[in-house]
């Protein structure tokens, strides 16, 4: 099916700005802005080459020895991974965001809920990584650190209103070589801080028997469970299905876990958890806070961007009204999550992440995959007020999260999609005997 796209003169400057800033938003991408499989690589990568993968490796190495810090690395890039690759081949057939693929699983006014979610979150990261980017950076004052915060969300916000071509792409193909290149040199000072790579493997952990070793994969899976949810807002633009697998393998392999161990390495050495005094302790303070500066651009923007398009499907206001508005959210949450200490803090956010977060690509990977066997057969425009189903399924889900995790001490199962994935199945029993008894559908993608 041949793409289309409808012409637009926006009426005034204002309405200009807005248009130009939707980056398909509302529609699906169009042939034509399809990216080559090395742009969607390093947006990608944007996402997980950060401070908090540094920050969440860091943790490991306080709480484990080196192997058993890395096997949870592992493991957790691994579960993700897999439910990265589901949900990204759906943005990459069908050309939709996320928060598109919810309105055609929940329903135009049921895909509300998972949006806000999806929002929050993604504010939540953007939060608490402009947080640990001004905790680095020269000057100890409560009014630096402020100044420091807005004037990265300003930054932040603008570079994430322009959208993938002209703000995510070149975004990272400087900041991510950048990043990976300065930390590199810094986990070298680390290890040559530690007394060598013997010493590293051997090193007792800071804080070892504190947290179990379930809990810290539940955490680490919880960590990438938003990133994982939201790949269609990246693979939209990828040319093929081959290119979903390679970005994913970049993005949670390559980028997550060996970011993961850069970080189980610097913990190990100097047995701290805030990040600027760890690099100050291996000498290259300077050269961490020029490290954690450049990262933010692709981490930060990339998750605004998510944001903004998840806030604009919740909302239904423009994405530029909807970036404003989260770039002020932003710095609001860094500030606060600088005063309260980033470390623990993010731990507690990741741990309330768990119990919401999961439902939403279980149920979106159950009714594209085994409702609709592949392919959504109606436009975004023709979806049903709300699919009850999906809803009841994320409610009920919650509950059971809820319970498992504060009453029954459950460290993992609420933390994976397998809750909302099997409740959606269960509902809509007799839709997936329906659909599996008809023919095979065409997979095209639809036209907006």
């Amino acid at each position: 099916m041949a793409f289309s796209k409808i012409p637009h003169q926006p009426a005034s400057p204002v309405e200009g700005a807005v248009y130009v800033t939707e980056d398909y938003a509302a529609s699906e991408v169009p042939q034509s802005a399809q990216r080559s499989t090395l742009s969607v690589t390093l947006v990608r990568m944007g996402y997980t080459v950060s401070a908090t993968d540094l920050l969440f490796g860091m943790s490991l190495g306080l709480y484990f020895y080196f192997w058993t810090a890395l096997t949870i690395a592992l493991v957790s890039s691994i579960a993700i991974c897999v439910v990265s690759i589901l949900t990204g081949l759906i943005g990459q057939r069908e050309g939709l965001t996320t928060a598109l693929v919810t309105r055609l699983a929940f329903g135009r006014e049921g895909s509300r809920i998972p949006a806000l979610v999806i929002a929050i979150v993604a504010l939540g990261f953007v939060g608490y990584s402009t947080a640990i980017t001004a905790s680095v950076l020269p000057g100890d004052s409560h009014g630096i650190k402020l100044t420091y915060i807005i004037v990265l969300s300003a930054v932040y916000t603008v570079l994430s209103t322009v959208g993938f071509g002209k703000g995510l792409t070149w975004v990272g193909r400087v900041s991510v070589p950048l990043m990976v290149v300065v930390v590199l040199i810094a986990a070298g000072a680390a290890i040559n801080h530690a007394g060598g790579w013997n010493a590293i493997l051997t090193a007792d952990p800071a804080q070892a028997g504190k947290i179990s070793i379930i809990t810290m994969v539940a955490l680490g899976t919880a960590k990438w469970m938003q990133g994982a949810t939201v790949t269609p807002d990246i693979t939209r633009f990828a040319k093929n299905a081959g290119a979903v697998y390679t970005t994913t393998i970049a993005e949670f392999i390559v980028g997550n876990f060996a970011f993961n161990l850069l970080g189980i390495i610097l913990g190990l050495a100097v047995g701290v958890g805030d990040m600027g005094q760890a690099f100050k302790i291996v000498g290259v303070g300077a050269l961490a806070a020029l490290a954690v500066f450049v990262q933010g651009f692709p981490h930060e923007v990339n998750n605004l961007y998510t944001g903004s398009l998840a806030g604009r499907s919740a909302f239904s206001i423009p994405r530029l009204y909807v970036n404003v508005v989260s770039g002020v959210l932003v710095a609001a949450l860094a500030y606060y999550g600088l005063t309260q200490g980033v470390l623990h803090s993010f731990l507690v956010f990741l741990g309330y992440l768990a119990y919401v977060v999961p439902l939403i690509p279980g149920i979106m990977i159950a009714d594209y995959f085994l409702v609709h066997r592949g392919h959504y057969p109606r436009r975004v425009a023709n979806a049903e007020a709300v699919n009850w189903r999906a809803v009841t399924a994320f409610v009920i889900g919650l509950g059971i999260n809820l319970y498992l995790g504060l009453v029954a001490h459950d460290d993992l199962w609420h933390t994976l999609p397998l809750i909302g994935f099997v409740l959606y199945l269960l509902f809509s029993w007799r839709e997936v005997l329906a659909a599996w008894s008809r023919q095979t559908p065409a997979v095209t993608r639809q036209v907006e």
